[in-house]
């Protein structure tokens, strides 16, 4: 979806009201598509490299685990001045950059917090302007792993977002996704994707043929979602908890993924949605239960989910279910009454105020994507999580940490274990999630090497500790 069918859709968060695209062009080819959307309330809101970027006040990067700003951001009526001055190119790449944090440092807490301080933090954030700034230069010859390596791998976070997110194709809760998702009725409307991330699901549904538009609170998540993982996609960088920018039934459907849990007034995130998507149908995968272990983020209890469906008919189901059905080549199995799932971490809520008949019901055999397979649209690659093995001719399942086998160790249930070396793309292969549908630019032909120190070095500390 380009810039120009996006903007009829976009609406002024203050106000309501529609907005008008005032393109800009840069000096520096590397700013991409940049204008200002205006609207009669007075309020300005800036385009920079394809993304509108609809919030109010500063622009902070922030972790992806606590929240925590690792680097103040400009304010958005700067970010419109820049783009005005034709400075958008140096917002952008303040935009991009993140705190540094070398490896191995940012394996030790100490260490995150050092980065932190005032003259180291803004010392690395001028290490990462130059850095990214060159990249720009050469965006054509890279991939979204180059970007997430500088995004993370370097980086004062808390766990382990870089596998987290770029290992994320034919893991047990993305594939759940795909099954949930697997029911959206056929139509030509767009799809919300809310609380996009990096545009996983979006790049499997816009390579399905469906438009797309994704919203999410990160402008570096929403540029790479937009010129790396699902570049035909739009996306739009504006906070979930607020009203949505969008004009009222401007979807056909609305999905948020592994992240409802994590909104605050959920009851006016459901209304918002209700109104941008005409009644839905609405799709809630992987939504955490808080009668299930530790909380994350702000869970209810099944009963309390179903509560914010009032008028509407709703399903609640488990992620496991929906997945167990995925891995038989199955849609899900709506159609009811909802299972006992008070002791299913992981749940999944579909929800609709239109024809219950065409969204609540057993939805059989899939049949979108290669052979049938969803998470087969795309290039069809071996999945990255196979690595060759030195001197040899076969690749390995490979978890690149343990907190990501930890996360995610149940892909072993169903992946092989090795593959030979430049073996056909199979179907028996992409039944098992080892061939997947990847993005043109996602994954470069090697690992970074900070990657393969980091697991030799935990390899190590673990025979250390015994």
């Amino acid at each position: 979806m380009t810039l120009d069918a996006l903007t009829p859709l976009l609406r002024c968060p203050a106000c309501g009201a529609a907005l008008s695209l005032d393109r800009v062009p840069q000096p520096d080819p590397e700013a991409g598509d940049c204008g200002v959307l205006r609207c009669p309330c007075a309020a300005d809101y800036p385009v920079l490299d394809g993304v509108p970027i609809l919030r109010t006040g500063r622009l902070d990067r922030r972790s992806i685990a606590d929240d925590l700003v690792l680097a103040p951001g400009p304010d958005v009526a700067a970010v419109v001045s820049a783009v005005e001055a034709g400075r958008a190119l140096g917002a952008l790449v303040d935009l991009l950059a993140a705190p540094l944090c070398p490896w191995p440092l940012n394996r030790v807490g100490a260490g995150r917090r050092l980065s932190l301080l005032g003259p180291l933090r803004s010392a690395g954030l001028a290490l990462r302007r130059r850095r990214v700034h060159a990249m720009l230069r050469h965006r054509d010859g890279l991939t979204a792993e180059d970007w997430l390596a500088t995004f993370y791998l370097h980086a004062p976070e808390v766990y382990d977002p870089f596998n987290y997110f770029f290992f994320r194709f034919g893991t047990p809760r993305h594939l759940a996704t795909l099954g949930l998702v697997s029911a959206l009725p056929a139509d030509a409307s767009p799809v919300l994707d809310l609380a996009c991330g990096y545009g996983h699901l979006a790049h499997t549904l816009s390579a399905l043929g469906r438009a797309v538009v994704g919203l999410d609170q990160n402008v570096h998540q929403a540029w790479l979602a937009r010129h790396y993982v699902a570049p035909g996609a739009a996306f739009v960088c504006a906070d979930a908890s607020r009203p949505l920018p969008f004009a009222d039934a401007a979807f056909g459907a609305a999905v948020c993924s592994d992240a409802f849990h994590y909104v605050r007034d959920k009851g006016g995130a459901v209304a918002e949605l209700d109104r941008v998507s005409a009644g839905g149908p609405l799709l809630f995968p992987t939504v955490g239960n808080a009668l299930v272990g530790s909380p994350d983020g702000h869970e209810l209890a099944p009963d309390a989910y179903r509560a914010l469906f009032d008028g509407w008919h709703v399903r609640v189901t488990s992620d496991d279910a929906v997945f167990a059905h995925y891995r038989e080549g199955l849609g899900p199995d709506l159609s009811g009454p909802d299972a006992d799932v008070d002791g299913a971490k992981w749940l999944a809520i579909a929800a609709t105020k239109g024809d219950p008949d065409c969204l609540l019901r057993d939805h059989g055999p899939l049949d979108a994507g290669p052979g049938g397979w969803p998470h087969a649209a795309g290039r069809l690659a071996l999945n990255p999580l196979y690595e060759r093995e030195p001197g040899g001719d076969r690749r390995a399942l490979r978890m690149p940490s343990p907190w990501y086998e930890a996360e995610n160790g149940g892909v072993r249930e169903y992946m092989p274990a090795v593959v030979g070396e430049g073996e056909a793309l199979t179907t028996a292969l992409v039944a098992r999630a080892a061939a997947v549908g990847l993005p043109e630019r996602y994954a470069r032909p090697r690992r970074p090497w900070t990657q393969r120190a980091d697991r030799a070095l935990t390899r190590a500390v673990r025979r250390v500790r015994g």
